[in-house]
This record gives structure tokens, sequence and C-alpha cells, in this order.
């Protein structure tokens, strides 16, 4: 299996340039480069995906336009596709880094999709997730999105929502 870490926006910069040779760095669409927090860029050998969307539930789209300058962009089903595209031929060598700005939500749910990809359960996922990110809680629009897509029924949701609280 590779090797995974999971970050927040701070910690993705470094960790990209100097560990990762994969990462997953997933933005808010009006990220800006201010010079401070610095967008993650990838090391001489690495591979380096960007996503640009928000960390909400397309449920909850409307009540956030106010705090979103009135657009809200919603992950989408390509977007995971996508993803799950870029990771499914890492190796045991490989070291992904996902991450997104608090490394809380959207980079946990992907990390555990991923993890599924490879072979864990989604229990098994989640509860590595929680071991290297004990502030994990999976976005649950990412959960529903790569469940369907890696054929899980359902049960990455419920890994993802439910077992973070059965410790």
């Amino acid at each position: 299996m590779f090797e995974l870490k999971i970050s927040n926006l701070n910690q993705a910069r470094h960790l990209s340039q100097y560990w990762a040779t994969h990462t997953v760095s997933l933005l808010d669409p009006d990220f800006v480069d201010d010079g401070i927090t610095k967008c993650p860029i990838a090391s001489q050998d690495g591979n380096l995906r960007r996503y640009y969307f928000h960390d909400i539930e397309p449920r909850y789209k409307d009540h956030f336009l106010p705090l979103l300058g009135g657009k809200a962009v919603i992950a989408s089903r390509q977007q995971m596709q996508e993803i799950l595209e870029f990771t499914a031929s890492l190796k045991s060598t490989d070291k992904l880094l996902v991450h997104c700005h608090a490394g809380m939500s959207r980079s946990t749910a992907v990390a555990c999709a991923v993890l599924c990809q490879h072979g864990l359960t989604p229990i098994e996922a989640v509860k590595h997730v929680v071991s290297i990110r004990p502030i994990a809680m999976p976005n649950r629009h990412l959960l529903k999105l790569l469940d369907d897509l890696l054929g899980l029924d359902g049960k990455l949701v419920v890994a993802g929502t439910e077992e973070l609280f059965m410790k």
C-alpha cells in the first residue's frame, strides 16, 4: 500500500514539494496564492492535480450563497472520477498527499475513497484516516459521489459518517 498523508493548506506546500510523489489538492474556487499561504507545487518528479470546489453539500448551497459571494461551486462526479483515475495506479513505493484548506473534510473524504480503491474496506479506510488525521470529518457529499463511483453500495457513506462517532 502507498504511504498517505492528509494535511491542511499551510502544510501542503512543503509536503507536496519535498515528500509526495502524488498530490491531490482540493482548493476553494476563490483561493488566491497571496505569498503567505502558498498553493502546493509538485516535487521534481511528482504528480499534482488541483480541483476547485467549496466544502459544502448541495442541500446547503443556498444557505452559504451570501458567504460565498453569491456563487457556490459544488464538487462534481466528474472531478471525483478524475481523482480516482489519478490514484488508480499508485504503487507501494508512492507517497500520496491529499489536502484541502483545513485538512478535515474534503481531503479526508477523498483519502477514505482512495484507500477503498486500493483494497481497504470502508470501515478500515475510515479508521486509517482517523488514525493519521484525528480531526477527520469527511464531507458527506464527496463520500456519496465516491461511494457511487467505487460501487460500495453506501458503505463508505455509512462508515464515514457513523464510524467516526462509534469510537
